[in-house]
């Protein structure tokens, strides 16, 4: 991270659709009309986080049968997962490297920090009451009436 990060003006662009992604809430909404596309498999992380075990097994199904009998009979590979899949073990080997390998030699190479804390719920620490009140206005607007909407403040929002 940026160490002249200014996180309220990061805010500001966020909820404005700023960011170089656009509005996170229409982004979400665009994949939400083929949620019952075969090739398609809408899980959060808070979903993730809660059960780890169903949610693997659920994505190693949604890969392929093979890939899901293989974990079920298979515990040495099951146990593998289940330690590289960890948040801690993630955060410690996974990051972005910028610019890629292949553009640019070894010592201009940036490692940037992709991973925080992986914890639900810990928006409320760097949010202020305001702040939160005015994602959910927002996710309201844009989102009202779906099942992500009630997903959402089930699992993420209730914690803020």
């Amino acid at each position: 991270m940026k160490e002249n990060f200014d996180f309220d003006q990061f805010f500001e662009e966020f909820l404005a659709s700023e960011v170089e992604y656009g509005s996170y809430f229409k982004h979400v909404l665009s994949f939400l009309v083929h949620k019952n596309d075969e090739n398609l498999l809408l899980i959060s992380y808070e979903k993730l986080l809660a059960n780890r075990k169903e949610g693997y097994l659920r994505i190693a199904k949604f890969l392929g049968e093979e890939y899901y009998q293989n974990i079920v009979s298979d515990k040495k590979l099951w146990n593998r997962i289940l330690q590289n899949a960890r948040f801690d073990y993630m955060k410690k080997n996974l990051y972005f490297v910028y610019p890629s390998p292949k553009e640019t030699s070894k010592d201009s190479i940036k490692i940037i920090e992709f991973f925080r804390k992986g914890v639900v719920g810990d928006g409320k620490n760097k949010l202020s009451p305001h702040q939160i009140k005015r994602v959910r206005d927002l996710a309201n607007e844009i989102m009202k009436g779906t099942e992500v909407l009630k997903e959402w403040y089930g699992e993420c929002l209730a914690s803020l």
